[in-house]
């Protein structure tokens, strides 16, 4: 009966797995009916594999037994079988023909229930029952390998399931112990053990089996069968009992293996499943052992080992296929020896046969063969090679290798590490290859043969760095391909073939074959058609509208600039069909760019704008002639042109000469995703950037789109209205595509469908990633890493500007220059990637800055996705990635997002050569989680973001990163900097951030030795009075740090010798202070030694409620000043008032005090923008001593904010006069209108009706 009832289950399972990967066919299924009802029925699959085992007649004389002892159970078995028989069909039946999904749950929920007393008490039976065997009992093999399988299965699928970190963990570790079980008795079946002389093997394992099928099952429905505690604690006990540790268990693994020996054979191809198995439980114990440690003798052996087996398993997993038997040979040797060299470590069972000794050379024999392996797959099948390199950005990363090796080589560290190897003659051979790139550089994406030699130079690059900086850590790779002489050779291979192709005469041929085909591309056809969008826009059309109706006489362009996919194109089309634009020019014409141009093509397209039926010998006309043709038609006339989808100012300086300016007010509409494209001498006003939909705008379109011309919707899209609207986020793109979606389906469907969506799945949409691709081709190489770095990140994720920049320094991807600091290059790059449209100010700085920015969710996912196809770095994001992941051996940049602690530690990171690893979690206030074990293998890491892990202590291991540029940490309970951080002579960041608790931290004597120290920084969001406080007892002879440029927060007492402590920060440009001043005590504070020092902010430590006394001398160089809680007379703005170059001024917090504030002396030459926050001011004028040269003070002010100044009244009305004032934000400031009203009337007086004045 139950054979009869499993295949009735298993076919059940079936229908529910095609109903699932067929939806959305079958809306009325949703999945997490059908996912729920799969789960209950496996579990009682399970159940039913377990029961097989048993004879009637045994079970009944047993149960009869046990039933003496029992309440009111079942006579047998056989009739809960026959019961659970009755029902399948029926449950059958319902999923074939209901229509109403949520019934057949709640019947099969409600039948389960009635099964699950029984059923767990069926367990506890058959785990005694198996328990009373004797070893030398019959187990059907094949039984218990089926029952296992689907056990498995289970545990496999809860793992996703639970949202509880230490769940994930229980049954992780179940499951791994279990399946090393079920594969170990494969591979022993697999080299010919026969069943007899496994009897106490396997009945060992069905026993530990169906305890951990009774124990899942009550984990899983737990109703009346102990407290959850109870049944945690016994799954956590689960896997050390899984092990065997009986000898005569024991001697039975010993004695098999042994006879696994004498057994090798071939293998089909139905057999490599069960060694692909049996290796993967391999490395997850291999692992284990290395993470908990063993005989010291051999931890770097079986180090090395795991390091082979990963790179196989990677290059295996791959192209599995392309290898034939000349590698699938040493492959199963590698899988068998493996199998037994590490199958007693397992087992916990070293005997004496194999001693330390034997396990050295048997991992050297198996690494000598994976060497073997490796080099066949390179040559037969190149691409397939477990090495890996990004494809972004390769000249650049040549470039700073250059740099990199000139300065290793001259470090007395670096030198010595290299002295036996001719680093010199691999430095000139790379300086030709470099040289050669710069030749091809054009080529790089057109040519095949080009590209394979451009991409041959970049690998080999690669493979330098990682050579050199393993060998400084004195852990070099084991990898043949890693010798450095095998390098040299390599490198100059590529170099006479390189040679060949930058042949002039060659390399010509090919740029005019590139050349050819371009010319011959079709005009738009690498740009999607979109159709047009008519919701939204309604100021910027009138503006845009009035601009070309009005103003100037002379020829203008009018710039509409935004990301991709904003709408750019649909407001020039509405604004140009407008009928009153349509009216007022006498021709108009429409031209489509694109990012691949002609002239000669974008001249023909206007001229069948003004004559549709232009006459043949116009076509047959050169550039010349058209250009000429052009500025006939146009002469006279008043014209407006519309240019869309304009890439460069090359496509404007190309037709200008064709646009006649006749002084009649002709107008050209330019629309780009760059900001820079079009002359600024020509623009009638600031490019339009087109702002996102509203909500209801949103709402709107996308209605339009599904239901055109209808006012009312139908309710199953009100339905999804919120739920559409934060999925877009207000791009016209999304909402069109998302419309194309929703339109190919049934709309009772819609509410599910738009449940498993996400930008995700619009931005893998053809029409939107051709249009995201074309932003991203048209990048610089510079800018393209910059660019994909952002899909690091936890989607929606504000960054901060400055360590974003200190990232992709940290990263590599800034080009060192003389003229600039890395800083100011980092930013240069970002403000083109805004000025590009592909990156969004979220934070504006007080003015010509960027505090904080994003992306939108689609660029993201084109960025996560681009990022992996260019290698360029890998991002997994909870349970579900983190489960499907293997981690490749050459793995570059690993990010891990939204995941729990035990997850990442189930990923195994064994990867050697990893550079950044950034880890974003939500388990900063779990208890303090042990890396240690990971530092000893990622000794080559670059960048790593712990900020958000919960660490105590802090891992002295980080030491052992000699490599580290960036390190970003949680400060939490009593974790302390050590210091032996002065070992990582490379650290260039360091973020200290703040957790649960607040306090500040002491730096090491040793922080004087980070000679390349550029950013340190304590984030405290709670309170900003926490800060750094340095070491200060051996000052005289302690090292500069000269690099630094940015410092939050330092900690200065005024009492001490402040300017010898800043001396040692003689190049910082941003620095943040915390003060610590006394009552009644005179200070001086002075930090004008610091002559490179652009923004300061001092605040004060609070000890009591009196104004405290001091002076300060500012540098001359300070361009933005923060003060906060220092109590100051207003007398004191003196020594602020003339710093020559102070363009901001913040004013917060109790900063001054007095209710008259009276400008004398200071008029505050260059400042821009002043703020003023919760001060007790009532008066702020000008000291009528200068009434006529009032306009002396704030002569440059653009933007004044007032915030919480509850008693200021009156504003000096000197500012009335201002010419450069644009803004005045007001807010909780009650008592100032008057004066605000006064100052702007003044304003309008003078001419200056724009003005804003905004009161909150």
């Amino acid at each position: 009966m139950a054979s009869t009832s499993i295949t009735c289950i298993t076919s059940i399972l079936d229908d529910l797995q095609a109903l699932e990967n067929d939806y959305p066919e079958f809306p009325n299924w949703p999945q997490k009916y059908l996912r729920r009802m799969r789960h209950m029925l496996r579990y009682l699959r399970t159940f039913l594999l377990c029961a097989r085992k048993y004879s009637n007649g045994d079970v009944q004389l047993l149960f009869d037994n046990k039933k003496n002892q029992a309440n009111n159970h079942h006579a047998s078995l056989e009739a809960l079988a026959v019961r659970i028989g009755e029902a399948i069909p029926k449950w059958a039946k319902e999923i074939q023909s209901s229509d109403q999904p949520w019934k057949v749950v709640h019947d099969l929920e409600k039948d389960m229930e009635s099964f699950e007393q029984e059923i767990c008490e069926w367990y506890v039976f058959f785990l005694g029952s198996s328990s009373r065997q004797s070893s030398n009992s019959v187990v059907r093999k094949y039984d218990l390998m089926e029952f296992m399988d689907s056990l498995l299965e289970n545990l496999v699928n809860y793992l996703p399931r639970s949202r509880l970190a230490h769940q994930v963990g229980l049954i992780k570790a179940l499951e791994e112990k279990l399946a090393f079980m079920k594969n170990f008795i494969r591979f022993l079946t697999l080299h010919g053990v026969e069943n007899t002389e496994l009897g106490p093997l396997l009945v060992h394992t069905e026993a530990v089996a169906i305890n951990a099928a009774g124990l899942s099952y009550k984990f899983q429905f737990k109703k009346g069968f102990g407290s959850p505690k109870d049944i945690k604690e016994s799954i956590s006990e689960l896997p050390q009992k899984i092990i065997p540790v009986e000898p005569q268990v024991l001697e039975t693994c010993i004695q098999a293996l042994i006879a696994s020996k004498l057994s090798r054979q071939s293998y089909g191809d139905t057999d490599e499943r069960i060694l692909r198995d049996f290796y993967h439980s391999l490395l997850c114990n291999l692992w284990e052992k290395l993470k908990h440690g063993t005989c010291p003798v051999i931890l770097r052996q079986l180090q090395m080992f795991y390091e082979g087996l990963n790179s196989l398993r990677t290059i295996l997993k791959e192209k599995p296929k392309e290898f034939d038997e000349k590698v699938r040979d040493p492959t199963r040797v590698v899988k068998c020896y493996g199998g037994d060299f590490i199958s007693p470590l397992s087992l916990n069972a070293i005997k004496d046969a194999i001693q330390a000794k034997d396990m050295d050379i048997v991992c050297s024999e198996l690494l000598e063969i994976i060497k073997l392996i490796d080099a066949v797959i390179t040559e037969k099948c190149p691409e397939s090679s477990s090495f890996t390199f990004p494809t972004t950005n390769g000249l650049g990363f040549v470039d700073s290798l250059l740099e990199k090796m000139m300065d290793v080589t001259s470090s007395e560290a670096g030198s010595i590490a290299l002295i036996d190897h001719p680093i010199q003659k691999v430095q000139e051979v790379l300086v030709c290859l470099r040289s050669l790139l710069w030749k091809i550089v054009e080529l790089q994406n057109e040519d095949e043969e080009v590209q394979a030699i451009w991409n041959r130079i970049v690998g080999v690059a690669y493979r330098i760095e990682l050579f050199i900086d393993s060998l400084i850590t004195g852990n070099i790779l084991d990898s043949s391909s890693m010798s450095i002489h095998s390098i040299l050779e390599e490198m100059n291979i590529i170099k006479a073939a390189a040679l060949k192709i930058c042949d002039s005469e060659r390399l010509g041929g090919k740029v005019k074959e590139v050349t050819k085909r371009f010319n011959h591309m079709p005009q738009e056809g690498s740009k999607p058609i979109v159709n047009d969008v008519v919701v939204g826009f309604e100021d910027e059309t009138a503006s845009i509208i009035n601009g070309l109706r009005y103003g100037s006489r002379q020829v203008k362009i009018v710039s509409i600039v935004g990301m991709p996919g904003c709408g750019k194109t649909t407001l020039a089309r509405k604004v140009y069909n407008d009928s009153s634009v349509n009216s007022h020019f006498q021709e108009r014409a429409w031209c489509t760019v694109s990012q691949i141009y002609q002239k000669r093509n974008l001249l023909l397209q206007i001229l069948t704008c003004i004559e549709p039926k232009l006459p043949e010998d116009v076509f047959k006309m050169g550039e010349e002639d058209l250009a000429l043709q052009v500025k006939r038609r146009l002469l006279k006339n008043r014209y407006l042109v519309v240019l869309d989808d304009v890439w460069d100012i090359d496509a404007w300086n190309g037709l200008e000469a064709s646009f006649p300016d006749d002084g009649n007010g002709s107008r050209v509409i330019l629309t780009s995703r760059l900001r820079g494209v079009a002359p600024q001498a020509k623009l009638d006003d600031e490019p339009y950037s087109l702002p996102q939909l509203t909500p209801n705008q949103t709402w709107d379109l996308l209605k339009g789109k599904l239901y055109p011309g209808q006012d009312l919707a139908p309710p199953e899209l009100c339905e999804i209205r919120q739920q559409v609207v934060e999925m877009c986020q207000g791009l016209p793109l999304t909402v069109v595509i998302l419309a194309g979606i929703l339109s190919r389906m049934d709309r009772y469907g819609w509410k599910e469908a738009v449940e498993g969506l996400s930008s995700r799945n619009v931005s893998s949409t053809e029409q939107c990633t051709a249009t995201l691709e074309l932003s991203y081709k048209h990048l610089p190489d510079n800018l393209k890493a910059c660019f994909l770095y952002f899909g690091a990140f936890p989607e929606d994720h504000e960054h901060n500007t400055r360590r974003l920049i200190s990232l992709w320094v940290a990263e590599g991807f800034v080009q060192k220059t003389h003229l600039k600091r890395s800083e100011d290059v980092a930013n240069d790059y970002l403000m083109e990637l805004i000025s590009r449209s592909l990156v969004i100010v979220s934070k504006p700085r007080s003015i010509d800055g960027v505090k904080a920015c994003r992306i939108h969710d689609l660029l993201y996912e084109f960025c996560v996705t681009k990022a992996k196809e260019e290698k360029l770095l890998q991002r997994v994001r909870r349970y579900d990635d983190l489960s499907a992941f293997t981690v490749p051996c050459y793995l570059r940049r690993l990010c891990i997002i939204d995941s729990k602690l035990e997850h990442f530690d189930n990923l195994r990171l064994f990867s050697p050569a990893i550079r950044s690893l950034l880890l974003f979690s939500h388990d900063e206030d779990s208890i303090g989680f042990d890396l240690r074990f990971i530092f000893h293998i990622i000794k080559l890491v670059r960048v790593l973001d712990l900020s958000q892990i919960g660490l105590d202590p802090f891992p002295r291991e980080v030491e052992l990163l000699v490599h580290l540029r960036y390190l970003a940490i949680l400060g939490r309970g009593k974790i302390s900097l050590p210091s032996s951080v002065c070992n990582l002579p490379n650290l260039e960041t360091l973020i200290w951030r703040n957790s649960s608790t607040h306090r500040s931290v002491s730096l090491p004597d040793t922080i004087w030795n980070l000679k390349k120290l550029r950013h340190l920084q304590l984030i405290d969001e709670v309170d900003k009075h926490y800060c750094f406080f340095f070491p200060r007892d051996n000052l005289d002879n302690s090292s500069q740090l000269r690099d630094l440029d940015f410092l939050s927060c330092l900690s200065l007492d005024p009492e001490e010798n402040i300017s010898k402590l800043l001396r040692k920060f003689p190049n910082i440009r941003k620095l943040r202070c915390s003060v610590n001043l006394k009552p009644d005590v005179q200070y001086h504070v002075a930090m004008n030694c610091l002559s490179q020092l652009e923004s300061l902010s001092l605040s004060c430590v609070i000890y009591g409620g009196d104004r405290y006394q001091l002076d300060f001398q500012f540098p001359l160089t300070i361009k933005k000043l923060t003060l906060s809680y220092f109590r100051l007379p207003w007398s004191k703005m003196a020594a602020i008032g003339n710093l020559p170059n102070l363009e901001v001024l913040k004013l917060l917090k109790q900063a001054f005090e007095g209710e008259i504030w009276e400008m004398e002396v200071e008029k505050f030459p260059k400042v821009r923008f002043l703020k003023l926050a919760s001060l007790n001011i009532v008066k702020w004028t000008a000291s009528s001593e200068y009434e006529y040269e009032d306009q002396d003070y704030f002569p440059r002010l653009q933007k004044l904010v007032l915030e919480s100044c509850d008693a200021l009244q009156e504003i000096p009305s000197c500012l009335g006069n201002s010419s450069t004032l644009e803004i005045i934000e007001v807010s909780k400031c009650p008592s100032c209108t008057s004066s605000l009203e006064e100052i702007q009337e003044e304003q309008r007086s003078n001419g200056n009706t724009d003005l804003k004045i905004l009161i909150s």
